[in-house]
C-alpha cells in the first residue's frame, strides 16, 4: 500500500512539473504573438495603397513609356 502511494506522489510530482513547463511554453508564446500583432500593427500603414496613381488602370503604362 505505501509502495503505491509513494508511486502515485512521483507521478503527481512529475505532472506538476509538466503542467509548470507546459504553462511556461504557453506564457512565451503569448509574448511573441503580441510582439508580432505590435509589430503588423505598426507595418500594416506602411502597406496601404498610395493615393498616387490610383486613377490610372492596372493596365496602362506609366507616363514615361
Amino acid at each position: 500500500m505505501e509502495t503505491s502511494i509513494i508511486e502515485l506522489e512521483k507521478r503527481m510530482t512529475y505532472l506538476e512539473k509538466y503542467v509548470e513547463e507546459l504553462n511556461e511554453v504557453i506564457v512565451d508564446q503569448q509574448r511573441q504573438l503580441d510582439r508580432c500583432q505590435k509589430e503588423l500593427s505598426r507595418l500594416r500603414p506602411k502597406s496601404e495603397p498610395s493615393p498616387i496613381g490610383e486613377d490610372r488602370g492596372h493596365d496602362e503604362k506609366p507616363p514615361h513609356y
